[in-house]
């Protein structure tokens, strides 16, 4: 490889042999020296003209001043001499190091520069890549071949409307995967990156320009790729009998089955929609795809498949057919969405009854997957009155008991097991139990044991993990996905609240009748506490969110009565915990079940209390016999002394002090909220002993933000309507004593690090009360009281600091 002339005199001609070597020692050497060395030689050589000046000659010698302008390679003149290098490169190195690092130096050149390449240049480039991929594919790693087509991809990209001939490269592709088995999965390699490319997300300078692009190879490359893929997966599946060859062919179907998912994964809407509804996860295919997918035995191959195929490619198999149940509804004519239905719920009828696979854990979870998704885009209003239903239901039915045990073994399978139980809960309508036909009498049965077994395997498991017989993360420590979890498991106890609020308070009352013996024996020992109350979280969250599933259009009498006595369980249980803190028992207060406790009052106030003033008569009758809360106030109240509780017991670094600080400004907000908690006794206590000592979290001065969070609170409450000075003054009274005491100190002893942190909590708090203010008459009874002499220790902060 020819690479003189060079600038510096005392530098050495590289050779072919050394960009290698460079190469392989900016990606892989275990010193950082050497490896930024070898960089910068390697952008001297191979410039992108996107790096600073001192990034590309830093440390290399090559001139000074104005002459380092010009320091690159001099026979590189421009982003098209520096492609043309690159790409002669590519084709005379065999190194992977080397093909690996100049193909994202390529990248980043044709992102920032092929804009100014003449068209020639652009096609010449293009060319280039395309003839390294068919010249070296039989020795490159699959990863290289991926990235130099997404290059490539990325030219065809910018070229598309250019070059009238850029789009001819997915033709020439396509016909490259008659030549030979190994063209076939060259040709299906190809074809993922180009799909994976037209789909990536870039900068935004190029949005708009890609997005007309996007476009138009939707409307007519995608499908091709798509139909190619289908037929290339038929016709390797047929060849799966053949010893000879069924190491190629499962190649074959694993690329194949990989370009169809992310054809399907394709942003066809061009808003990117994120998973987390029902409504983002239909994918919204064009109707032009019809003549590919409502052919008669579609689903075939892919379960035939399956059957006769290993992990992974059973497992690619079944993702699938997970992607091609999240089609819209509306993209089939009503009689061959039933046909579909029909199809999907016995191939899934199969795998289940017959365990087939399943002991990979893969193949375990994308059938998750696929159930979940399935029935969120599916109502299976088709196939009710079929015996395939009823198959269909009984079948995942004894899945699911099995599966929600199963959590050590694959933690993230449950959710869409549990999806998939809370949209049959949905759409079941009690009143058809005893329906047979539509099995309704199995729906009534399972919903029960779903959430039975749901709540008996995670208090197993987090037993386990507690007492370290398990690896396993602990169920409880992600609580975002675990509070989503239960409220799946409430959405499914709700739709039967009958026979599901009994489970749940069954299993409450036994666990906290063993926790009650523990106390009672005088031999608890911190472990045994630590796990049973780490246990008691889940009936607790149960409660929590069995609660706030409620919907008051379609609550019953009955219903709330159910809500009163487990709330009422979940009070006499907090009181029992609080007494055991208090005690002389060896064990510190368990973390996991107050946040659940906190869960519970928050919950309870949001469906009962909350700024619509339900009047739910039956839920305070019930809660007036077993606990004596005949009221809100009284519940309000209760709830206050449990915030109270907290701030005197936990640290300012512990999230029951973030959910305890949020659950009192969540109370301080609303019209409704903050004018019943401001009649209530506690709260009166508080605003005039608003700086106890007793509360931890006032202690930090770092925690500034809890102490804003408070402060506004307060304030909120304190300004309810017209404050009257007195009350005013009362409130203000223990700041105006401590600015009083900062004031006469020197400005000397002021600055000293003993003093600091009294300085820093006044301010902090004036600001977090400063900052809920807002009316103008409360404002100006704020200045006046600080304008009042108690400004100058501002400005006394300020020069001292």
């Amino acid at each position: 490889m020819n690479l003189s002339p060079v600038l510096a005199a005392n530098e050495q001609q590289p050779t072919l042999e050394q960009l290698d070597t460079w190469c392989e020692q900016a990606l892989s050497s275990p010193s950082p020296k050497q490896r930024e060395e070898a960089e910068r030689r390697l952008r001297y050589y191979f410039p992108t003209f996107s790096e600073s000046l001192a990034e590309v000659s830093g440390g290399l010698g090559f001139g000074s001043g104005q002459d380092q302008v010009m320091a690159v390679f001099p026979a590189i003149k421009g982003p098209a001499d520096a492609a043309n290098w690159m790409t002669m490169f590519l084709r005379q190195s065999s190194n992977v190091f080397s093909l690996s690092y100049i193909v994202r130096r390529l990248r980043v050149l044709i992102l920032n520069h092929l804009g100014v390449m003449a068209n020639e240049q652009k096609i010449d480039l293009r060319n280039s890549l395309f003839g390294v991929i068919q010249e070296k594919f039989i020795e490159m790693p699959g990863f290289l071949i991926d990235d130099t087509t997404r290059t490539l991809a990325l030219v065809v990209m910018f070229t598309w409307f250019d070059l009238p001939d850029s789009p001819e490269v997915i033709d020439t592709v396509l016909e490259m995967a008659k030549a030979s088995d190994k063209h076939q999965i060259l040709a299906l390699q190809m074809m993922r990156a180009f799909v994976e490319e037209f789909n990536r997300e870039l900068p935004p300078k190029y949005i708009s320009k890609q997005r007309r692009v996007v476009v138009t190879f939707r409307d007519k490359q995608l499908k091709s790729m798509f139909e190619h893929s289908l037929q290339a997966m038929r016709s390797a599946i047929g060849g799966l009998s053949s010893p000879d060859n069924a190491g190629t062919k499962s190649m074959v179907l694993s690329q194949a089955l990989l370009v169809q998912r992310d054809c399907l994964a394709f942003d066809f809407i061009g808003l990117a929609p994120d998973d987390s509804s029902d409504d983002a996860v239909a994918i919204q295919i064009p109707s032009t795809w019809k003549d590919l997918i409502q052919v008669d035995n579609f689903l075939d191959p892919y379960f035939d498949g399956y059957k006769h195929c290993s992990s992974p490619v059973s497992s690619q198999f079944i993702d699938v057919l997970v992607m091609i149940a999240s089609i819209r509804r509306s993209f089939y004519m009503e009689s061959v969405r039933s046909t579909f239905v029909k199809r999907m719920s016995a191939g899934i009828v199969e795998i289940l009854s017959n365990g087939l696979g399943l002991e990979d854990v893969e193949n375990y979870h994308h059938m998750h997957r696929l159930l979940a998704r399935f029935r969120c885009i599916h109502t299976l209003v088709e196939i009710e009155d079929s015996p395939v239903y009823r198959e269909l239901l009984s079948s995942v039915a004894s899945f699911s008991m099995t599966g929600l045990t199963l959590y050590e073994w694959s933690p993230n399978s449950i959710a869409p097991l549990l999806t998939f139980w809370s949209k049959v809960a949905s759409t079941h309508d009690s009143r058809d139990n005893s329906n047979a036909e539509i099995a309704g009498d199995l729906i009534s049965i399972t919903l029960p044991e779903i959430v039975r077994e749901y709540l008996r395997s995670m208090i197993l498991v987090t037993m386990r993990v507690v007492t370290a017989e398990s690896m396993a993360d602990s169920p409880l420590e992600n609580i975002d996905a675990m509070v989503d979890n239960m409220a799946l498991v409430a959405n499914i106890a709700r739709s039967q609240y009958d026979t599901c609020a009994p489970v749940v308070l069954d299993i409450f009352r036994k666990m906290a009748g063993k926790y009650q013996a523990l106390l009672n024996s005088g031999q608890a020992s911190e472990e045994a506490v630590v796990v049973i109350e780490s246990q008691l979280a889940w009936p607790v969250y149960a409660v929590a969110q069995c609660i706030n599933a409620r919907q008051p259009y379609k609550s019953l009498p009955e219903d709330d009565r159910h809500d009163a006595e487990m709330f009422a369980t979940g009070l006499e249980l907090d009181r029992l915990v609080q007494q055991r803190i208090q005690s002389n028992i060896a064990a510190p207060p368990n973390e996991a079940l107050e946040l659940a406790f906190l869960q519970l009052y928050q919950c309870f106030r949001t469906s009962y209390i909350g700024e619509q003033n339900y009047k739910t008569t039956a839920v305070y009758a019930k809660l007036s016999s077993f606990v004596g809360l005949n009221d809100s106030a009284s519940v309000l109240e209760l709830i206050l002394q449990k915030i109270l509780f907290n701030f005197r017991t936990w640290q300012s670094q512990s999230q029951v002090i973030q959910r305890s600080l949020q659950l009192f400004h969540d109370m301080s907000v609303g019209y409704v909220s903050v004018r019943q908690v401001a009649k209530l006794d506690t709260i009166k206590f508080l605003l005039a002993n608003h700086s106890s000592d007793q509360f931890q979290f006032l202690r930090s001065v770092d925690e500034y933000k809890q102490r804003s969070m408070y402060y506004a609170g307060l304030a909120r409450i304190l300004f309810t309507g017209d404050t009257p000075p007195a009350q005013f003054a009362g409130f203000m009274r223990p700041w105006a004593q401590i600015i009083d005491e900062l004031l006469g100190l020197p400005d000397a002893q002021l600055a000293q690090d003993t003093v600091r942190p009294g300085l820093v909590r006044i301010l902090r708090d004036l600001r977090g009360f400063l900052s809920a203010i807002s009316s103008k008459a409360n404002y100006t009874m704020f200045f006046e009281w600080i304008s009042a002499g108690r400004m100058r220790l501002v400005h006394r902060s300020l020069q001292v600091s």
